[in-house]
């Protein structure tokens, strides 16, 4: 298959659209100096080539020298006219007294290439047909047990779209909270089936957090993840048995 051409004219005037729009964002030129000595390399068939990878054209930060201030995004932005802003329309958010849906205030738009929650359908589907094999440290599923796991971007799209039973779900019983996960099993057992009112999950019941909380007490740190009163739960509950004995 013959690699396309792309016209000189055309060439030229996408290149000064990379320059100019870069030299908005990058006031160092060092993105734009980047391209153009990268493109002075190329014939208009490798220059063809290269636009039609995915994601051609990424900028290149460097801390505390090339940082672009929120200002210098919003100039690129109008270069190339696309709004950073939009009225957003969320019906299960925003009704007004008759119930029909209405537009949100103008909400800053976010352009995320990946579909997230179409991933977790496509390909982080499968369960694991076992648990035995945990690490006890974290609750991760380990060696042949192990499947897919959930990270904070598929967390972050299931709270953009207000599924906030979703996210309980993989976050406690499908994740670490053992008791939970335990009472969730036993109930699935008895009844054949299970609903977020069948348990409870307890601030304490999380092996991650559980071992964050060891670490920052270990460095002499306080936090309040597990802890009551300045008392981990275990001495919180010896304390409620001493009294309840007095």
């Amino acid at each position: 298959m013959a690699v396309k051409e792309i016209d000189q004219k055309t060439r030229d005037e996408i290149e000064q659209l990379v320059y100019e729009l870069f030299d908005k964002i990058d006031k160092t030129g060092t993105n734009s100096g980047y391209y153009r000595d990268l493109f002075t390399k190329m014939d208009n068939k490798e220059f063809y080539k290269f636009l039609e990878r995915r994601l051609p054209f990424r900028f290149h930060q460097d801390a505390f020298k090339i940082e672009p201030k929120m200002y210098d995004i919003v100039d690129g932005f109008k270069l190339i006219d696309v709004p950073l802003v939009e009225k957003v329309n969320l019906p299960h958010v925003y009704k007004n007294a008759d119930g029909t849906p209405v537009k949100s205030k103008d909400c800053l738009v976010i352009y995320i290439h990946i579909k997230r929650m179409k991933q977790m359908i496509s390909k982080k589907n499968n369960a694991s047909m076992r648990i035995e094999k945990r690490d006890m440290r974290t609750g991760l599923l380990s060696q042949e047990d192990k499947a897919a796991k959930e990270t904070d971007r598929e967390f972050e799209s299931l709270a953009s779209y207000g599924l906030d039973n979703t996210l309980d779900e993989f976050r406690t019983i499908k994740a670490d909270a053992m008791e939970a996960s335990s009472a969730m099993l036993a109930t699935i057992l008895d009844k054949g089936s299970v609903s977020q009112e069948d348990y409870t999950v307890t601030k304490h019941d999380s092996l991650g957090r559980n071992m964050l909380n060891v670490y920052l007490t270990g460095a002499c740190i306080h936090s309040n993840l597990i802890d009551e009163q300045y008392m981990t739960p275990l001495t919180a509950k010896n304390k409620r048995k001493k009294i309840e004995r007095l």
